[in-house]
């Protein structure tokens, strides 16, 4: 049903539909919609204002509503000699989509934050998702109609503060080759919702419609904490790594980093688990080290093994220093998960012990 509609909208964008034509598309579908508000029923008096409707086959012939006995019956305006069509009271119920409705619940679906608002040409600013260091918006757009190039790229100059845009369309994918690539240049993505929404669930494939923007090892949607996290600690990766906290090798310890598996040994797994024990604290990861004179390559051998499965190949970055001779695992603290039960079983007497400082 939510498709029938979509299609519609984008004809004519405050389009209303009679109950009796959603019903005849799907019963179960209009009692839903309506039940979870994303269908608004019109206020207006039916007798006293033009009556239309395609749906019965009258080609938008304007009537007036007039009872007679028990019973409705539309009566031509323009031709005296059009018979009067008889109608129920679910034809003369009119429902219309309600934007804020529909898009307070994919906005929750799809953590979209910011605050929906209607902006200049009747569009709809939907919110935004951040993904690693860049945002991405949304926005609606029921009718594009003429100069859409001109309308869709001046959209940047209203939402500078995002550095993708994705535009959703109601129905219609823009085959527009020379549109779409410079749009594309001006990074604005256009989907339509019928073909780009899960009616289901109202999950948007969002990853899916901004791939070509995203960085080639992909990137990672934050929640509002994580961003701000970022922002106050001034992590600088966005690397995932999984502790199992097995070692099926003597002083070998496995570990996942953004999915791939790789080993550590001890002495240097010994330090990255005391740099994660800091990282879950949540106050910035910063861990004050005393080190031997000479003795600094200790973090290399926790960069080493990690060199080639981070996503920007750059070990120093991840395991950073400061002018304070300070280390820490560079990454949001959510982004390191472990097996605790494992690590507390472990053969080295001071790796169980530091398992005991990680929360359960």
């Amino acid at each position: 049903m939510l498709n029938f509609i979509l299609k519609n909208i984008e004809a004519f964008p405050t389009a209303s539909f009679s109950e009796s034509e959603l019903v005849r598309i799907s019963k179960t579908d209009f009692n839903s919609l309506t039940k979870q508000k994303y269908l608004d029923r019109l206020k207006y008096d039916y007798m006293k204002e033009p009556y239309y409707s395609f749906a019965l086959g009258d080609n938008g012939n304007e009537r007036q509503i007039k009872k007679v006995g028990d019973r409705l019956y539309a009566y031509s305006v323009e031709s005296a000699d059009s018979a009067p069509m008889e109608v129920t009271e679910a034809d003369l119920r009119r429902y219309q989509i309600s934007f804020p409705a529909l898009f307070a619940k994919i906005r929750t679906v799809n953590k979209i934050d910011g605050k929906f608002q209607e902006i200049p040409e009747g569009y709809f600013y939907v919110g935004y998702k951040l993904y690693d260091s860049f945002r991405v918006g949304f926005i609606f757009v029921p009718k594009i109609g003429d100069g859409k190039l001109v309308k869709l790229a001046g959209l940047k100059d209203i939402c500078k503060d995002d550095k993708v845009l994705v535009v959703l369309t109601p129905f219609t994918k823009i085959e527009d080759i020379v549109l779409n690539w410079t749009l594309s240049k001006c990074k604005i993505v256009t989907t339509p919702l019928a073909s780009s929404l899960d009616f289901k669930t109202f999950k948007l494939s969002v990853e899916d419609i901004i791939k070509e923007f995203m960085p080639e090892s992909g990137a990672t949607a934050l929640t509002k904490k994580q961003a701000k996290d970022y922002k106050d600690f001034d992590y600088k990766c966005y690397d995932k790594i999984y502790i199992p906290g097995t070692a099926p090798m003597k002083r070998s310890n496995d570990l996942e980093v953004n999915g791939h598996k790789i080993k550590m040994p001890d002495n240097a797994f010994r330090l990255f688990l005391e740099m994660v024990v800091e990282l879950k604290k949540g106050k910035g990861g910063w861990l004050t080290k005393v080190v031997d004179a000479g003795k600094y390559q200790i973090f290399d051998r926790v960069r080493s093994p990690l060199q080639g499965s981070l996503q920007g190949k750059d070990a120093k970055k991840f395991i950073e220093n400061n002018a304070s001779k300070q280390y820490r695992i560079s990454t949001h603290p959510d982004f390191i998960t472990y097996k605790r039960a494992n690590l507390l079983k472990h053969a080295d007497a001071s790796i169980k012990a530091l398992a005991k400082k990680l929360r359960k």
